[in-house]
C-alpha cells in the first residue's frame, strides 16, 4: 500500500493521539472481531482487517510510534523494521480460522514478540494478563475453537461434548524444559540474559537502535543444556480431556461462549477455551435477528376458505387457524413458538418469541369431474383484481 493511499493510523483505529495503550487494545479487538474474514465476508473485509493489524503493531511499538508521530510513514519506511514495509501475508492465520471439515476447530495462540497475533488473538476475547510471555518455555494458555451446530439447536440450545488436548506443565522440569529436573540451563551469552538484542541502523535520521528477539534463546534469556526426558525440553506435556459445553437457547451466529479454566496450563493456572459457535442453515426456517420466519405450503382452496392448517414450529408441528381469503405470500405472525428472549430468561423466565409464517400456494389437487365442474362454476363469477389488471393492460397496449 503505497504511503499516499493509507490512512492515518489513529483513524484507521478510531482513537485519539493521545489514546494509551489499553485503549488501543481494546479499539483494536473491536475492529479485528468486526472485520475478520470469516465472520466478515463483503468486499474488502480481508483488506481492512490487514489495514487495522498494521495500525495496531506501529501504535503498539513505542519506538514505531514515536517515529510515526514525529515523522508520519516516511520515518516508518526510512527506520528500523519499517512498518511502511507491511506485507499483511496472513493465509497461515486465516486458515487457522478456516474451519477443517470437523465440527470442532481448535487454534492455538503463539507466543513470543516476533508473532504479532499472539498478544491480539491468542486472547482475543478477553484481558491479556494471563498471556504466556515471550520469556517462558510455556504455551499460550487460550485455546481458541469453532463449533458448529444445528440451526434447531441453536433455537433450542444443546450441550455438547468433545475430545481436546491440554497442554500441562511438566512436573519432571517444572516447565524449563531443561534436564536434571529443569536445573541444566545457563544464561544465553549472545543476548546476556536479556532475551534480546540491540542492532543499529543508518538512516536520513541518523542512527537509530532497534531490539528483536534473541535468536539463540528464542526470548528466554536462558539456553538449555540437556533437555529433560519427559516433555523432551518443550516444558509442557500434553493430556487428552473430555470437555461438555452448554450451548444457551437462542445463540446467535458467530457469538462466542467461554469455558474457563479448561484451556492449558501456564505458571500453574488454566487458561480459557473460546468458542465461535456457527449455525447450519436450515432447510424449514430462517431467523432474521430476533424474530423467527419459516415459509408454509398451504392448499390454495384451503386458504380461500379458511380452517386450521398444520406450520411446522422448532417445538413440533402445531395447529393454527387460517382466515379466509388468505392470499399466496400473506403473512400469519403466531406468537410463544419462536425464539427463546434471552434476556428475559437471563432472570428466570422462559418467554418465546414469534414465528413469522409466510402464506405460499401448493400445486392444486387433483380433482374430479364433479368437482372440477363446481369450481368451473365458482370461477364464472370471475375476479375484480383480474379484470382490473386486464382493463389496465389493455389501456397501455391502445395507446
Amino acid at each position: 500500500m503505497a504511503n499516499e493511499n493509507k490512512r492515518d493510523y489513529y483513524e484507521v483505529l478510531g482513537v485519539a493521539k493521545t489514546a494509551t495503550n489499553d485503549e488501543i487494545k481494546r479499539a483494536f479487538r473491536k475492529l479485528a472481531m468486526k472485520y475478520h474474514p470469516d465472520r466478515n465476508k463483503e468486499p474488502g473485509a480481508e483488506q481492512k482487517f490487514k489495514e487495522i493489524n498494521e495500525a495496531y503493531q506501529v501504535l503498539t511499538d513505542p519506538q514505531k510510534k514515536q517515529m510515526y508521530d514525529q515523522f508520519g510513514f516516511e520515518g516508518l519506511n526510512q527506520g528500523a523494521g519499517g512498518a511502511g514495509g507491511f506485507s499483511g501475508d496472513f493465509s497461515d492465520f486465516f486458515s487457522a480460522f478456516g474451519g477443517n471439515g470437523g465440527n470442532v476447530h481448535f487454534s492455538f495462540g503463539g507466543d513470543g514478540d516476533d508473532n504479532p497475533f499472539g498478544d491480539i488473538f491468542g486472547n482475543i476475547f478477553g484481558g491479556g494478563s494471563r498471556k504466556a510471555k515471550s520469556k517462558s518455555n510455556q504455551p499460550n494458555p487460550d485455546i481458541e475453537a469453532q463449533l458448529t451446530i444445528s440451526f434447531l439447536e441453536s433455537i433450542l440450545g444443546c450441550s455438547k461434548t468433545f475430545d481436546i488436548k491440554i497442554k500441562k506443565t511438566c512436573k519432571e522440569c517444572n516447565g524449563t524444559g531443561a534436564g536434571d529436573h529443569g536445573k541444566d540451563i545457563k544464561t544465553c551469552e549472545h543476548c546476556h540474559g536479556t532475551g534480546y538484542v540491540v542492532t543499529q541502523k543508518r538512516s536520513f535520521l541518523g542512527m537509530v537502535q532497534s531490539r528483536s528477539t534473541c535468536s539463540h534463546c528464542h526470548g528466554t534469556g536462558k539456553i538449555i543444556g540437556s533437555k529433560c526426558p519427559k516433555c523432551n525440553g518443550v516444558g509442557y506435556i500434553e493430556e487428552n480431556e473430555q470437555i461438555k459445553i452448554d450451548i444457551p437457547a437462542g445463540i446467535k451466529n458467530g457469538e462466542s461462549l467461554v469455558i474457563n479454566n479448561k484451556a492449558n496450563e501456564v505458571n500453574g493456572q488454566r487458561g480459557n477455551i473460546y468458542i465461535i459457535v456457527y449455525i447450519e442453515p436450515s432447510n424449514v426456517f430462517t431467523r432474521s435477528g430476533d424474530l423467527l420466519k419459516a415459509v408454509v405450503l398451504v392448499d390454495p382452496i384451503r386458504a380461500i376458505c379458511g380452517g386450521i392448517i398444520d406450520i411446522p414450529t422448532p417445538y413440533g408441528i402445531k395447529k393454527v387457524s387460517l382466515p379466509p381469503n388468505t392470499a399466496n405470500g400473506d403473512k400469519l405472525t403466531i406468537s410463544g413458538f419462536g425464539i427463546k428472549d434471552m434476556k428475559k430468561h437471563m432472570f428466570g423466565k422462559t418467554t418465546n418469541g414469534d414465528i413469522e409464517i409466510t402464506v405460499k400456494y401448493a400445486r392444486p389437487n387433483l380433482y374430479t369431474q364433479s368437482e372440477v365442474e363446481l369450481l368451473k362454476k365458482l370461477a364464472e363469477k370471475g375476479n375484480n383484481q383480474v379484470d382490473k389488471f386486464i382493463k389496465d393492460a389493455q389501456k397501455e397496449i391502445n395507446k
